[in-house]
């Protein structure tokens, strides 16, 4: 039962160990926590909270009451990051950038059925061209450097105990078999992604959102034109997200077998073998072909015909299946030494259509235009650019460094005219080349910007302007605290609070800089898409520079065999290094904290345009939320949400439905430090703009999604959160204040004052809200106003259905706090 550490009140309970009946009447305190998986524990201040629903991955959790509410915690970080296993999904990274690029378009694209309709085609091919260049790598890696080049000479392929079996007579002297074996690598990367595609679909998607009226499952996705958070199926992907996946897998099986029947055929050709049943050669391409036709056609639809997926893994396993037929049964030959034949083919046609797919997603975000206060340039193309770059250059990278276990890799322009005495495999020299440019480069574009913010950063504590301006609001606004004042200290530069002097009095200056500092920091996560829009830009340069050079002059750029190796170690070291470290700071919670920011993000969004990224965790928050709201509800109680961080994200999702929450029900929101407007209404401005968020505020008495009372804080040093209205309906996200009615700037820190001898007020930046008495004092207040409401008169709230009726009970208005203006 819970143990309490500041309520001594002793909890009712009943005999034994039988946990006692929550009381869902009265008012309810619901809390949110942000990412890095806060426990219920630090949540509720509670030793030992009593769970009351979910499981140990998410769930509810209760306290002890407080000042006359219930009070409970949703635990949903163990969906995200209970487990320090969970860093491993950082290895699909690639496949979530390109689903959050789909959800990144504007709002023009977004109201415009033939645009969207472009922006979503154009999204989810470049999605699944992205899945079939992860095949391509791996297709290179086993069939062109271990089952051909090192497997067929004894003297690289003895080297190795892996590839040692590749020597057996039924093998050395059979090229197709051998290439049939090394297929079985990509195959089984299939079978990894189809592994995971399922069980997280069963844990995350399964979980559908409450309905007033109830709806047989919707396979279509929510990437729908002019479907919001606010549609009803929206977190209901569970159908659609299968349908596409089983359409990725089965292309990719069927790419697998395209790539070994044309290199097995090739190969062939060009030692002048026979072929045998070359009729089964041209059926497998036949077949192939036209699946991967069909599935451009499927994935560029709203929904996929009833059958149509499964019937597309058929075909692609069908595909397979040929394909390693005809390998099988090819006779044995001496193969011709030096690169695989055909390879170059497959490479050109599959990098060429990601190249394609991502002008189309360049076209299709010009059509839908662009406006001041989002994403810099381009956010879908930006986001689908780098992730394209993040999966070659790894896997290249990756690529380079497995073959260099059994044999050593050179990337030498022209090869010898005869197999040397060493164990030596060969890469296509302008693969060389692209990794070194493609690695070195990016990271001195990372290099130059941390040293600009550096300098930004210390700047903004020297100028005297901004620190004679906090260091003089303080001063005028913060009053002396009346308790212990021969003791309290200004650290704005008042000195002691009495005349009896017991330490020299500073100027304030060192304090107000680190105060300024702090907000200047808060400001750089605004400036990460400068970063990210210049990678793209030059990466896309330098490959283009590179293959025109390469293709029309017939020349490689700059580049030698050391500057290749350091390329492909730190290709493939950079991303095992980040997972070695966060999987040491995921036992650390401050620092699981900062890790999972970005990635909580990323993974918030249903899997609608590519379905191998990794899960989204607001398929399975968001209905959970609203089933606890709408259980309440039926128990007559009332809620107040407090929601911090993304929880405030989750809470604005689940609140938006107006289909799933009760006619009646009354709401209370308090969020803080909240991202809906300078992250999310930043980079999916069409998803959480402000015409999006006004639903929930309670000045819009006809929206369907409105509560009772919305409060929102915020602190000029938090780096994640800040207002989430403006000021002017429908304004930019950097144009015009905040929504005095909904937004409340708090001073950070609350005061300058201290105890002598102990710290200096530090800011609380992204997380003192929990101990800034300013907050709850609006959920006590919030909380009392709607214990009044439990016994009387509901109420109602316009539907769509019925969007004549206005609230029956008159509003109090908000009470605006004078914000602090420093």
């Amino acid at each position: 039962m819970p143990l309490v550490r500041f309520d001594t009140d002793p909890v009712q309970r009943p005999a034994g160990l039988v946990p006692p009946i929550p009381d869902l009447t009265g008012v309810t305190e619901i809390r949110l926590h942000g990412v890095g998986g806060t426990t219920p524990q630090d949540l509720l201040g509670d030793d030992a909270p009593l769970q009351v629903s979910g499981d140990r991955i998410a769930g509810f959790y209760r306290s002890a009451d407080v000042a006359g509410r219930h009070v409970e915690a949703y635990s949903w970080g163990g969906m995200t990051s209970r487990a320090g296993s969970r860093v491993l999904w950082l290895l699909l990274f690639p496949f979530a950038l390109a689903n959050v690029a789909g959800w990144m378009c504007s709002p023009r694209t977004y109201a415009s059925g033939w645009r969207f309709r472009l922006h979503r085609t154009a999204a989810r091919w470049a999605a699944l061209f992205l899945t079939l260049n992860l095949l391509l790598i791996s297709v290179i890696t086993a069939l062109e450097l271990l089952a051909y080049q090192c497997g067929g000479r004894a003297r690289c392929a003895e080297q190795s105990w892996l590839l040692r079996p590749l020597r057996d007579p039924l093998l050395a002297e059979f090229p197709g078999r051998r290439l049939l074996l090394g297929a079985l690598v990509p195959l089984a990367l299939v079978a990894l992604l189809a592994v995971l595609t399922l069980r997280s679909v069963g844990r995350y998607e399964a979980v559908s959102p409450p309905l007033r009226v109830l709806a047989t499952q919707s396979t279509r996705s929510a990437a729908q034109p002019g479907v919001g958070l606010s549609d009803p199926s929206f977190w209901a992907g569970r159908r659609s997200t299968l349908d596409l996946g089983q359409l990725h897998l089965g292309a990719g099986l069927g790419f697998v077998g395209l790539s070994l029947a044309h290199t097995v055929h090739a190969t062939s050709s060009v030692a002048g073998a026979p072929v045998t049943a070359g009729w089964l050669h041209a059926s497998v391409l036949l077949v192939g072909g036209g699946l991967l036709l069909a599935v451009l056609v499927l994935t560029a639809l709203d929904a996929c015909p009833a059958g149509s997926a499964r019937g597309v893994l058929a075909v692609g396993a069908a595909t397979l299946v040929g394909a390693g037929w005809f390998a099988a049964i090819q006779p044995g030959y001496a193969q011709p030494f030096g690169y695989l034949p055909g390879i170059p083919l497959v490479s050109n046609l599959t990098l060429g259509a990601v190249f394609v797919s991502l002008l189309l997603v360049l076209v299709a975000a010009l059509c839908g235009g662009w406006h001041r206060g989002t994403f810099v340039v381009f956010g879908p193309f930006v986001a689908q650019v780098l992730g394209v770059f993040a999966l070659n250059v790894v896997l290249l990278g990756a690529m380079s460094r497995f073959a260099d276990l059994v044999a050593e890799v050179s990337s030498r322009s022209t090869l010898p005219s005869a197999p040397t005495t060493g164990a030596e495999v060969y890469i296509y020299p302008i693969v060389g080349k692209l990794v070194n440019y493609l690695t070195l480069v990016p990271l001195a574009l990372i290099l130059l910007f941390v040293l600009y913010e550096l300098g930004v950063y210390w700047r903004a504590g020297t100028d005297r302007a901004t620190v004679d301006r906090i260091r003089g609001w303080y001063r005028a606004n913060v009053a002396e605290p009346t308790d212990e004042r021969r003791w309290q200290y200004d650290a704005a530069g008042g000195g002691m609070s009495t005349s009896d002097v017991l330490a020299p009095s500073p100027d304030g200056r060192a304090w107000a800089a680190r105060v300024a500092r702090a907000r200047r920091f808060a400001r750089m996560a605004h400036d990460l898409d400068k970063l990210m829009t210049l990678m793209a830009v030059a990466v896309t340069a330098v490959v283009i520079a590179i293959q025109v050079r390469y293709v029309v002059y017939g020349k490689l750029p700059w580049g030698t065999q050391w500057t290749y190796t350091l390329g492909s170690y730190l290709a493939s070291g950079i991303p095992l290094a980040v997972i070695v470290l966060l999987r040491r700071g995921w036992r650390n919670l401050a620092s699981r904290r900062r890790i999972g920011v970005l990635w909580d993000v990323m993974t918030f969004w249903p899997r609608a345009y590519h379905p191998l990224a990794p899960p989204s965790y607001a398929e399975r928050a968001v209905p959970e939320v609203q089933r606890r709201l709408w259980r309440i509800h039926d128990r007559g109680g009332r809620v107040v949400v407090t929601a911090h961080s993304q929880g405030t994200v989750i809470a604005a999702a689940a609140l938006l439905q107006p289909h799933s929450r009760p006619d009646d029900d009354v709401v209370g929101l308090v969020t803080f430090g909240s991202p809906l407007r300078t992250l999310y209404g930043w980079a999916f401005p069409a998803y959480f703009g402000d015409a999006v968020l006004r639903q929930l505020s309670p000045s819009e008495r006809t929206a369907a999604a409105a509560v009772h009372e919305w409060r929102n804080f915020y602190y000029l040093t938090d780096y994640i959160g800040g207002p989430v209205l403006a000021a002017d309906a429908g304004a930019p996200a950097d144009r015009g204040g905040p929504d005095e009615r909904v937004d409340v700037e708090l001073p950070d820190p609350p005061s300058s004052w201290h105890i002598y001898g102990q710290p200096e007020p530090a800011a609380g930046r992204h997380s003192g809200y929990w101990a800034d008495p300013a907050v709850w004092l609006t959920v006590d207040r919030l909380a009392s106003e709607l214990a009044t409401t439990t016994t009387t008169v509901p109420l109602p709230r316009s539907r769509p259905e019925d969007s004549t009726r206005l609230r029956p009970v008159p509003r109090r208005a908000p009470t605006a706090r004078p914000a602090p203006g420093c």
